[in-house]
């Protein structure tokens, strides 16, 4: 920004000192009941918000660019930048306006998209992260936190591909770093795929250890388990600064930082997310919870599958726990469904930003705890829940201090009075009762004057802008008492002020002034109480999540009949009968859905190629495989019959045709790098999902590769992998060795009214391959021209007899569909004269040419 007068108004003064201070953000500047922005910002923000650009004068004569909205909807209007990608400074007046001097001002709080608490951006179940990243010598150190919920995440990784799939994966929308790291090409090329993540430059801390010993009151680091790891220190010590520099407050919510390992758990990529459809299809699919905050929980143990045994037998054993008794279970989940979200809460109380509402819907949720506790007392609890109860600590004591103070149905605006109870303080009920006794004052008062002057229509009222007064008509201005002060002239009468009124008017608004002062004290003191017991409350927070998630669970088990799977610890194989895909059995078909087995034993069959027709169901039986493994590793009952499996480390997934134009990437190279990757990094742990490798290419240059890569994994990786394919020449190598098998699509055949046959869709996978792939029926199905299908017909059985060729040498009497030269026919058609010749005549050519075979 650059004011191009030397001088300027002292507000436009005060304006740009701010915007100094804040040139990465735009700056909302408070002026009475409007929040405005001035130059560039206001040119940005009027097209952002779709609002009118105006201009104001910032001195000798020179006007700015401005744009305002009204302060006491600028929540909405903040939610519009801040989606935007942009950050928002708030400047708030800190005193009243005298009309004499400049109101001082000061930027209260800076809104950020990873740092929202406005309920218009937030979802209810999803977090909202901002996250940092920081480079050292040996690294890169790695932390985000969701400001709303206390959440606060520190690891480290060793190269940016690393940084960037874990970004990926939790998708948090704001990320700060280093400006050199920011305007770096690798960064640059890495954040031009994270659409609708923002980024900004902020300065490293240059005493890391200090932000947290400081602010956490503890002596060293080995209280969060980060005494030997910088790189992590670095990175969450800048973004905790970060958001006291935002937030403008202690951030007394985040009471912890917690180190994690991505080796913790099942590693899953965005492309396994994306290929299996795990947000939104599955997460639609097994998401039963009551409460916001068993929704977030639910997708962090979505995103973050368990790796080993005892973990996912926990929460096994809690859904079985709760299976056993329905009534019970149904009970418990309608009692959760009346939580509110008290985590959230409690991040907005603990910053500043929360009201007398929050405190109410706080005291109510907590209202409900001894009664989760005592239906989770019918269960035999086992698990993860036993801990669960653990975390429902007593919290009746803030219960009763909250609900001795705040009304039941206060205010919204903490600073205008109406939100604590009558009762609850001495002062107040003394001001308040003023205030009810000035209507009486008011009333005798104006019976008093009216009598004093004889004039019947007079009247004392009130407004906002000239307080108390006497309001006399023309009519009757001549019997005013002398001891009446004129205050204001009217078309049609006089307003007047006593000294009597004015001294009631004085006592009246101090009163109130003092009402307000009293009741924001006490608001204050309750929420303090509420903060002091922050780390109950979490803990409360986190028990009900917990408890949401796994009923959860085992509603969905019962609703969907889904099975308990057992997990082996000396087994790398698995033993599903009677699977199903639980994203298709859930959308409204006309038929049932068909169950199949899936087996697989390392030391029979570590590759399995499946055949068969389109839309037969290879896609589907792959992919349902892959998600039963995944559900039953978050701790979720699966859609089965019956599930046996080893614990797996990783699932790949390279499904679907897509590229990536913005890199150069092609279809087939993007096919490539992801088929590269995953025959790098899988294990005889992991479970690869491969749908037809080499399709982007040539026939032969596919069937090749997808030829060498089966004897790769069979050979070299190891990997348990199902392959649908309709390359058929596969099934010969496949037939050939020793830990391969081929299973196929059943299909019906029954002949149709054109002569050929027609499909029936079994969807049952059954051993041996097939070598057809019915592609030009799938066609016909489609709604395909029907001489484009019998001409496809036509070609198909030329290719298989082996009797056409690329060069496409075709009957010189037989019109070609796509053949471009003249036709003997035609030739002869064009040398007619149809303008010179007699009915009688056109029939015998036509004789002619029939005789002549030529049609």
């Amino acid at each position: 920004m650059r004011l191009m007068a030397e001088k300027i108004t002292p507000m436009m003064a005060q304006y740009k000192a701010v915007k100094e201070k804040y040139k990465d953000c735009m700056v909302l500047f408070r002026l009475g009941d409007f929040y405005e922005m001035f130059f560039e910002d206001a040119v940005v923000g009027s097209k952002i918000l779709g609002i009118a650009l105006t201009a104001r004068n910032k001195g000798d004569g020179l006007k700015a660019p401005m744009c305002g909205v009204p302060y006491h909807a600028a929540s909405s209007y903040i939610a519009k930048l801040t989606r935007a990608g942009k950050k928002v400074a708030v400047c708030d007046q800190m005193t009243e306006p005298d009309g004499r001097t400049l109101v001082d001002r000061e930027v209260v709080r800076v809104i950020t998209p990873g740092t929202t608490l406005d309920d218009n951006i937030l979802e209810r179940k999803s977090n909202n992260y901002v996250a940092a990243l920081a480079q050292s010598y040996d690294g890169y150190g790695f932390a985000y936190c969701d400001v709303t919920t206390g959440e606060f995440f520190v690891t480290g990784f060793s190269g940016l591909d690393e940084v960037f799939a874990e970004i990926l994966r939790i998708s948090p929308a704001e990320i700060i770093m280093a400006e050199s790291l920011l305007n770096s090409e690798a960064v640059k090329v890495a954040l031009g795929r994270m659409c609708g993540m923002a980024a900004f430059s902020f300065e490293l801390i240059r005493d890391p250890v200090g932000v947290f010993t400081e602010n956490f009151g503890i002596k060293a680091l080995t209280v969060f388990g980060l005494e030997d790891k910088k790189n992590c220190v670095l990175a969450g010590a800048t973004l905790y600064e970060y958001l006291k520099e935002t937030q403008k407050t202690d951030l007394k919510h985040i009471e912890a930082i917690k180190f994690y390992s991505t080796s913790d758990f099942m590693a899953i990529s965005l492309s396994t997310i994306k290929n299996l459809e795990i947000f939104p299809g599955l997460f639609s699919v097994i998401d039963k919870t009551k409460t916001a905050m068993g929704g977030r929980k639910l997708k962090k143990w979505m995103l973050n599958p368990l790796r080993e045994k005892d973990g996912i037998i926990g929460r096994l054993d809690s859904v079985g726990s709760l299976l056993k008794e329905p009534s019970a279970l149904k009970n418990l989940r309608e009692i959760l469904g009346e939580i509110l979200d008290i985590e959230r809460i409690l991040s907005r109380l603990a910053i500043g930003t929360g009201n007398a509402r929050d405190l109410v819907a706080m005291k109510e949720s907590l209202k409900i705890i001894p009664r989760v506790k005592e239906i989770l007392g019918e269960f035999s609890l086992d698990g993860v829940l036993v801990e669960a109860v653990a975390g429902l600590v007593d919290m009746s004591g803030l219960v009763s201090v909250i609900d001795g103070a705040i009304k039941d149905e206060p205010s919204a605006l903490v600073r205008e009075g109406g939100m604590i109870r009558d009762g609850y303080n001495s002062e107040l009920d003394g001001l308040r009762g003023l205030s009810t006794e000035g209507k009486t004052f008011i009333s005798e008062m104006q019976k008093r004057e009216i009598e004093r002057t004889g004039i019947g229509s007079l009247k004392i009222k009130y407004n906002k802008v000239f307080g108390y007064y006497i309001e006399i008509s023309n009519a009757n201005l001549g019997r005013a008492p002398a001891d009446y002060v004129r205050k204001q002239t009217l078309v049609n009468a006089e307003r007047f002020i006593t000294p009597e009124l004015k001294e009631y008017e004085e006592k009246v608004l101090n009163s109130m002034e003092r009402i307000c002062e009293i009741e924001f004290e006490i608001f204050q003191e309750i929420r303090g109480k509420v903060i002091e017991r922050a780390r109950d409350v979490r803990s409360v927070a986190e028990a009900i999540a917990t408890v949401d998630v796994i009923a959860g669970f085992a509603e969905v088990s019962i609703v969907c009949d889904y099975c308990r799977p057992e997990i082996l610890s000396d087994s790398l194989g698995i033993d599903v009968r009677g699977g199903r895909h639980p994203i298709v059995e859930s959308l409204s078909l006309s038929r049932d859905f068909v169950p199949n087995d899936c087996v697989i034993d390392p030391a029979v069959n570590v590759l399995t190629l499946i055949t068969g027709p389109n839309m037969g169901g290879k896609s589907v039986y792959i992919k349902q495989a892959a998600l039963i493994v995944y559900m039953a590793h978050i701790g979720c009952y699966v859609p089965a019959s019956s599930c046996r499996l080893g614990l797996v480390d990783q699932i790949f997934t390279r499904v679907g045709a897509s590229d990536n134009l913005a890199r150069g990437e092609s279809t087939f190279m993007v096919e490539m790098i992801e088929a590269s990757r995953i025959l790098r990094c899988a294990t005889e742990k992991s479970l690869v999902i491969l749908d037809e490798i080499g399709r982007g290419t040539s026939t032969y240059d596919g069937v090749s590769i997808a030829w060498a890569i089966c004897e790769y994994i069979h050979d070299h990786m190891k990997a348990k992998t199902l392959f649908a394919t309709h390359y058929h020449e596969l099934i010969g190598l496949v037939s050939g060795m020793k830990r391969a098998r081929n299973l196929s699509v059943a299909v019906s055949e029954k002949a149709g009214a054109s002569g050929h046959s027609e499909l029936v869709f079994l969807y049952k996978i059954i051993e041996g391959g097939t070598s057809r792939s019915y592609g030009i029926e799938v066609a016909r199905l489609a709604g395909l021209p029907k001489e484009i299908v019998m001409r496809a017909r036509g070609v198909l059985e030329k290719l298989e007899n082996k009797t056409i060729d690329t060069g496409r040498v075709v009957n010189e009497d037989q019109i070609e569909m796509f053949d471009n030269r003249e036709h003997k026919t035609l030739s002869e058609l064009k040398d007619l004269d149809p303008n010179n010749m007699t009915p009688l005549d056109a029939l015998k050519k036509l004789h002619e040419l029939k005789e002549k075979g030529i049609i």
